[in-house]
């Protein structure tokens, strides 16, 4: 991608990102975290150290990003049982990271599909009612 391309590219996103409903946000938040550690896999695959640990610093922030949106008052168990979720992965991605273990990458996903899966399930009237 040339450089302009790129650059019209993360406009579009920013663009994107600003017109988007807390409930969008978060969607687009648990997209670009998975496509990060899948491209950490590839990054490890091919020897490419630096790819991988920009790939999983962004995942590890955009995992306290999701960890900061939580509401304890209102989320109460959930939010807690999350909260814990986020904190193993963002540890297990460390762990990943120093090993470059592409196998603890698949497990955290595997952990995270199902938290997006949820979150995507949400139905459309109650998106609404979404902070962030």
């Amino acid at each position: 991608m040339t450089h302009a391309s790129l650059k019209k590219y993360q406009q579009t996103n920013k663009s994107t990102a600003q017109q988007a409903s807390p409930y969008q946000l978060v969607a687009m938040l648990f997209q670009q975290l998975l496509g990060n550690i899948a491209t950490a896999k590839g990054a490890i695959s091919q020897n490419d150290f630096d790819k991988k640990g920009t790939e999983l610093s962004n995942a590890i922030a955009i995992i306290g990003v999701l960890e900061g949106s939580l509401d304890f008052e209102k989320g109460g168990e959930i939010s807690n049982n999350l909260a814990s979720l986020y904190t193993f992965c963002s540890e297990q991605l460390l762990v990943a990271s120093a090993d470059n273990n592409i196998e603890k990458l698949e497990e955290i996903i595997q952990i995270l599909l199902p938290i997006k899966a949820g979150w995507d399930s949400i139905p459309l009237e109650n998106q609404n009612q979404v902070s962030f």
